[in-house]
């Protein structure tokens, strides 16, 4: 597993837990023993498969139960549908599943599913977000995110510095998600704080493809901004630039977070999304690994990990690259620098 830029966080995780290092769920030769004769198994419920992190945090997640000898028994995806992805949990909850990675979309719509998984038997990590009412460790085992302050104060921060002054905007995530409020937070705190930067606008979806359409009536009833923080990249990201392109606002500003191969094209091009607080998403795959192996053999598991901030922009785009994505950025990306 490549070492994650942990630093020194800046947020907490859900209900203030203070982050704690990848370190302190490795394994021990003889824990991996045991586990590989156990003849575990474990389900993994994302919120949706259609975004590079989502792929790059399975491939950790599948190659480390792998090693540990723990059988995936599905991975499923709700389509970021709440009411799906509570009747996936809850048809796991009658089944004889040792343990779950999962991403709550909602954690409030999702809490009494999740809780029947937990009555169950079932050890839970959870990625990123808590649902409402869950208490460490009696119902969670923990869990495992990026610094999420971290990533929204560095897209507020290269917002405001590539802008100097102006008005901008924000394209949220309208949904009870501890991810995407801190994120949103930490930008917004920068730009609130900037006195040339004026906030004039939000705009709210919780359908992440119907962007495209709130960023152009965001736009078109504030013609004067001249950039947007969006909650994530892809596709609110990439929605929200081919939203502005097609109004005619080519010189416009947008940072974002996360990555994905359609993100770092537009940034490596010179496209409207000019920096991005990356995660390490196929090394968290391998520490919530790391947690369940440790919480099935019943040892102590922290309240929350945290990994660190990945800066990207156009300049360190191609050196940061295979620490995301795992492998040298391609020849259409390459190609850009020439």
């Amino acid at each position: 597993m490549r070492t994650i830029l942990s630093g020194n966080p800046i947020g907490k995780g859900p209900n203030g837990a203070a982050p704690q290092p990848a370190e302190s769920v490795e394994l021990t030769p003889a824990d991996v023993e045991a586990l590989r004769t156990g003849e575990y198994t474990a389900a993994i419920v994302f919120h949706y498969l259609k975004t590079d992190y989502v792929r790059l945090q399975r491939m950790g997640l599948e190659e480390r139960f792998g090693e540990l000898g723990i059988e995936i028994e599905g991975v499923y995806n709700p389509e970021f549908d709440a009411s799906n992805q509570a009747e996936i949990l809850e048809s796991l909850a009658e089944r004889d599943i040792d343990a779950l990675v999962s991403i709550p979309i909602d954690q409030i719509a999702t809490a009494d599913a999740y809780r029947a998984v937990a009555k169950s038997g079932t050890d839970i990590v959870f990625i990123d977000n808590v649902p409402r009412g869950f208490e460490h460790p009696r119902d969670y085992a923990g869990t495992v995110s990026s610094d999420n302050r971290g990533l929204g104060i560095f897209a507020g921060r290269i917002l405001r510095d590539t802008l100097s002054s102006g008005r901008v905007g924000i394209v949220k995530f309208d949904a009870p998600f501890y991810v995407t409020s801190e994120r949103e937070r930490g930008a917004r705190d920068i730009l609130e704080a900037a006195g040339s930067i004026e906030l004039v606008a939000e705009a709210g979806f919780t359908d992440p493809d119907d962007v495209y359409q709130r960023t152009q009536e965001l736009l078109v009833a504030n013609p004067d901004i001249e950039g947007l923080f969006v909650s994530w990249g892809d596709p609110p990201g990439t929605q929200a630039a081919a939203a502005a392109l097609d109004l005619g606002m080519d010189d416009i500003v947008i940072t974002t977070t996360d990555l994905s191969v359609e993100t770092a094209t537009n940034i490596a091009r010179n496209g409207p999304i000019k920096a991005t607080g990356a995660q390490f998403p196929y090394q968290q795959g391998h520490i919530e690994a790391n947690m369940i192996g440790n919480s099935l053999l019943a040892n102590n598991t922290p309240q929350f990990i945290v990994s660190g901030v990945l800066p990207i922009h156009r300049g360190n785009l191609l050196d940061l690259y295979p620490t995301y994505f795992q492998e040298e950025a391609p020849t259409e990306i390459r190609s850009h620098y020439e």
